[in-house]
């Protein structure tokens, strides 16, 4: 959703309002490889208004047809809020994050067609006591949320899943909220439809899930801690009675030190909502219900070249830790360093039990196993020195390296591993003039590379110049070594110019872009390369 601002319309009534105006044109790849013709038409505006303590919010959306997912048109979203004081009631669409999202967090992210918003109610309302009425200045605070939600997966092999869902939180806090102790409770039932000699079927689920999580911080100290357990019952599959229960389980905890001239940031996380082998039966119904998302414990880069490339979670079963330390004790210098890793609790064999199940052959409970690739193991380390030489001025330099197994069976695996290294300039040429220059250069190792060779090159070159903050003239040049493919160079051309006051800001790009992950909070969908025109029209009222 784009940014909006707001307008006095009189006798207390406020508004804000954005509009997004989306097109293209072009070529791009289907999934087996073949060009096809790409077009998409989006239409989205946003209102609200407010009234008191009253707020009205509405989006209408015009996918005609959308560029990613089902086509839409209509009022994808409207909601009505009150808020006074400690209370905040909200009916409609409605989103939350409760502690860190082992048990509720439902979010959008639309370049993914990922919605996992509710169709129901929030509400929320706290109490907080002063230091006259009590020296530990406790806090209490209760949420709750219910609603329904048609899921499209990301996997688009995978039917719909309509969910019901409620949940409830309570969260009690001391010494002005330094120490904050939560407990949750999220219920759900699932219904996934398939088809059975062209009938309905469905399949059918109850899920259970208390969670609890304590968070602190004091001075340059923070930490949190949570917990959730997931209590599943299949009660019919494909139409049939079944009784299958499962509890999975998931962990996550951070403690953090933010001094001012050295920052460090430790993190780790156990996922275990459905530990199971790549061919077990129940592999689509026990997943965590997309209400729940979790951190992913591994660092969001900006550069393009290492997103390309992004690792993508596996909340059934992956366990990892990520640490990252910031230095800035040198003046006009920031020094960044992170590492994450993470693999799968299981290794399994290629020989299979009465069921057809594979069979163990080896497992991990606390930390990542790396020698066996049939735990899809994956690390990385990045480290970025930025220099600052003016108001507007830097330039930064950045190494990275990453291993990613993508999958594994007995002694083949799909191994990505790649080495990256790049600069970004930043210069005010003059006044409200500035030049901005990205250069990266990436050796990548592809194991499933149809070719012998199975090393390629990447490179990529970026050269923006901005009348800030008018117009924006800028070029980007994509190439890579793997010539045995449809296209292995992909230039494209950017201009963006801010009509009138600001209000409206129109962008356009022409060209080829390459394909590749694109991913938000852990989820990713692979998005195909592109060549042709796009346009972006964005208003703020």
């Amino acid at each position: 959703m784009s940014a909006a601002f707001a307008q006095e319309l009189g006798n207390g009534v406020a508004a804000v309002g954005s509009n997004l105006f989306r097109i293209g044109s072009g070529e791009t790849d289907n999934n087996v490889g073949t060009t096809t013709r790409k077009r998409y038409f989006e239409e989205i505006a946003n209102a609200r208004i407010f009234f008191n303590n009253l707020s009205i919010g509405l989006r209408y959306e015009m996918d005609d047809p959308s560029e990613v997912g089902q086509s839409f048109q209509g009022l994808r979203r409207r909601w009505i809020e009150y808020k006074k004081d400690g209370l905040d009631v909200e009916a409609g669409h409605v989103t939350s994050l409760w502690g860190r999202g082992l048990s509720i967090n439902n979010f959008e992210s639309r370049p993914l067609n990922y919605d996992a918003w509710l169709d129901g109610f929030s509400g929320a309302y706290e109490y907080k006591w002063t230091k006259d009425e009590a020296d530990s200045r406790p806090s209490l605070g209760v949420r709750a949320m219910a609603g329904n939600l048609l899921y499209h997966d990301i996997d688009t092999t995978r039917p719909d899943q309509s969910v019901s869902a409620r949940a409830i939180n309570s969260e009690f806090g001391l010494f002005g909220k330094k120490l904050s102790l939560g407990l949750s409770f999220l219920q759900g039932f699932t219904s996934v439809q398939g088809l059975s000699f062209g009938r309905s079927v469905y399949t059918t689920k109850e899920v259970n899930q208390p969670e609890m999580y304590l968070s602190f911080f004091e001075g340059p100290m923070s930490g949190f801690f949570g917990f959730t357990e997931s209590r599943a019952h299949l009660d019919q599959v494909r139409s049939m009675a079944a009784d299958i229960g499962h509890i999975g389980k998931a962990m996550y905890g951070s403690l953090s030190y933010a001094g001012d001239q050295f920052g460090l940031t430790m993190e780790y996380k156990n996922y275990a909502y459905f530990i199971h082998s790549q061919n077990d039966p129940n592999a689509n119904y026990f997943s965590k219900l997309p209400v729940s998302s979790p951190p992913e414990v591994y660092k969001d880069f900006t550069y393009t070249s290492i997103t390309r490339t992004t690792h993508a979670v596996n909340f059934d079963d992956e366990l990892g830790y990520q640490i990252e330390a910031t230095i800035s004790a040198i003046p006009e210098y920031i020094i960044t360093l992170n590492a994450s890793a993470s693999s799968r609790h299981n290794s399994y064999s290629s020989q299979l039990d009465t069921n057809g199940i594979p069979l163990i052959s080896a497992s991990t409970d606390v930390l990542p196993k790396f020698s066996d690739n049939n735990f899809f193991p994956f690390w990385e380390w990045f480290t970025e020195v930025e220099h600052d030489f003016g108001d507007l001025d830097y330039i930064k330099f950045f190494a990275h390296r990453r291993s990613d197994v993508i999958a594994s069976s007995g002694t083949s695996a799909d191994v990505k591993r790649s080495t990256t290294v790049g600069l970004k300039f930043q210069y005010e040429t003059v006044r409200s003039q500035s030049l901005l220059i990205s250069l990266e250069h990436q050796w990548m190792f592809d194991a499933e590379r149809p070719l012998n060779d199975h090393n390629l090159l990447n490179e990529l070159v970026m050269a923006q110049y901005s009348f800030n903050p008018v117009i924006t003239f800028g070029m980007t040049w994509d190439f890579s070594t793997w010539y045995e493919a449809g296209r292995h160079i992909w230039p494209e051309a950017v201009v963006s110019y801010r009509i009138g006051s600001g209000a409206h800001t129109l962008l356009m790009t022409y060209g080829a872009e390459r394909g590749g992950l694109n991913c938000s909070g852990g989820v990713c969908r692979y998005v195909p390369a592109f060549n042709g025109l796009r346009v972006t029209l964005t208003s703020q009222l």
